[in-house]
């Protein structure tokens, strides 16, 4: 590679990260820190990875028609105009989803108590093709960790693990044209605290998964215990994932396809009733 090239790539790759500015730092910082406690388990599209493809198609851009030289060449890529793609008619495009949408939506859907700790995140605030709301809720009887995740992932969960895990409690019925799964059981199948875990899995007709999860401390790990049980009922989180309030929330969901490679784990990056069998059968 001639050294007049490679002086031209190292000032365009300076360049290109001396531009880049996240529109929102705290957002994204947070939006790490929620998905790195909660999903750390399971297999998913990370904030990382997109941001690096982020990176590679811009510097692939200045690579294919920044690095001009002298009478309008380029060092040893020819630079192609783009044709702007023609709108398809009739075919609106849908807006992305915001963390505040998908915030507002979920603390609407709580039943009365105090919420605290309300965050959102949504494919408008990082490059991650799902939406989660993470707030901590105290019906009077102690504060719980409560989250909800929804994405359209290759491989919905729609069923209940098998063999169950040692005192867990799992059930799959069919309501409002979609597969309901709900979920009792412990962070730690060993059971080595009392700190449980509760999960409702809702799957569209159109394979779209709403998945709540919560649990009986303030924290999902490192927390003391705060109340007996988590703060939301069966039945109410069952009307939180099939409310019809996400389908706005769904229609800006782009659809997560499975890594290459990934033959086991959780279902399309979501916490699978599965991967608690799997920790007590010693596989994960």
């Amino acid at each position: 590679m001639p050294v007049e090239f490679e002086d031209e790539l190292g000032d365009a790759l300076h360049a290109v990260a001396d531009t880049f500015q996240p529109d929102d730092p705290h957002a994204l910082v947070g939006a790490g820190h929620l998905r790195g406690r909660r999903l750390r388990r399971r297999r998913t599209v990370t904030v990382v990875a997109g941001t690096a493809a982020l990176a590679a198609v811009a510097v692939g851009g200045v690579l294919a028609g920044g690095l001009v030289q002298g009478g309008g060449r380029t060092g040893g890529v020819a630079a192609a105009p783009e044709r702007p793609k023609p709108a398809q008619p009739g075919k609106a495009a849908t807006p992305a989803v915001t963390g505040k949408q998908v915030a507002r939506i979920f603390a609407g859907l709580l039943p009365p108590g105090e919420v605290t700790g309300l965050v959102g995140y949504g494919p408008k605030d990082r490059p991650v093709p799902d939406a989660l709301a993470s707030a901590v809720f105290d019906d009077g009887s102690g504060p719980g960790l409560v989250e909800i995740d929804l994405q359209r992932p290759a491989n919905p969960v729609e069923d209940c693990p098998r063999p169950a895990p040692a005192g867990t409690w799992c059930s799959v019925t069919h309501v409002h044209g979609g597969t309901l799964a709900l979920f009792k059981g412990y962070e730690y199948p060993d059971h080595r605290s009392d700190v449980k875990e509760w999960m409702a899995t809702f799957v569209t007709s159109d394979d779209a998964q709403i998945q709540l999860s919560q649990w009986n401390a303030p924290e999902e790990k490192g927390a003391p215990v705060s109340r007996p049980t988590p703060p939301l009922t069966v039945a109410q989180m069952t009307a939180m994932v099939t409310s019809a309030k996400w389908k706005p929330v769904l229609a800006g969901l782009p659809s997560t396809d499975r890594p290459q490679g990934d033959k086991g784990g959780a279902p399309g990056g979501a916490k699978a009733p599965q991967a608690k069998a799997d920790a007590a059968a010693g596989n994960g």
